[in-house]
């Protein structure tokens, strides 16, 4: 119980932050044992085979190609490349939780119950805004993934996570504030999760 109601404070927290905020706030987790980036060549694939030929991969492998080259790496130019970095994407709704479709001012409720012989718990949130619409939007969390994959050895070097939380459902739209979230500072804090905001203005 007391770990459900973590849980929900925490998503309460983070739709707040989303409904209130200009940017777009991404929490990121890498770990790696990466060495000095000194040109390496490494290849963008996606982690689905499947997908690897779609134009909607190559969009967003363009991106990370870019961010890779900033970083010091060097597309391939004949014969294979030295790297591979990976990456998957998705997004999804959460759960039965819904959020209000104006962001001018927000309040959350929560409220808990029991019943039944076998003393079971129910946990429920509600997120409402003051002023506008009261029509309900359904959050999204969007994730991305990348794998360094060092090709001599089969070795991962670097494995990075994104999560993001907003009322947008259009991947596409916030493919680019990962992908800066995920390249700050590069390659990071191995082993930490830190929540990294990128402005959209």
């Amino acid at each position: 119980m007391i770990k459900n109601l973590k849980t929900t404070i925490i998503l309460a927290s983070t739709l707040l932050l989303c409904a209130c905020s200009s940017g777009i706030k991404n929490n990121v987790t890498r770990f790696h044992h990466l060495p000095p980036v000194t040109g390496q060549t490494i290849e963008v694939i996606s982690i689905d085979p499947t997908l690897q030929q779609s134009i909607e991969f190559r969009a967003y492998a363009q991106l990370i190609g870019s961010k890779l080259g900033n970083v010091g790496f060097h597309p391939p130019e004949n014969g294979a490349s030295q790297y591979i970095a990976e990456i998957g994407y998705g997004i999804g709704p959460i759960g039965n939780t819904v959020i209000d479709n104006d962001n001018s001012g927000v309040s959350f409720g929560m409220g808990v119950g029991s019943g039944g012989r076998r003393s079971s718990t129910s946990l429920g949130l509600g997120i409402s805004t003051s002023f506008g619409s009261s029509e309900p939007v359904v959050p999204y969390v969007s994730r991305l993934t990348m794998n360094i994959i060092d090709l001599s050895t089969g070795q991962r070097l670097y494995e990075g996570h994104v999560e993001s939380i907003n009322k947008n459902p259009n991947l596409a739209q916030i493919m680019p504030y990962m992908v800066d979230a995920l390249f700050q500072n590069f390659p990071g804090e191995s082993g930490k999760t830190e929540t990294i905001k990128i402005n959209t203005n």
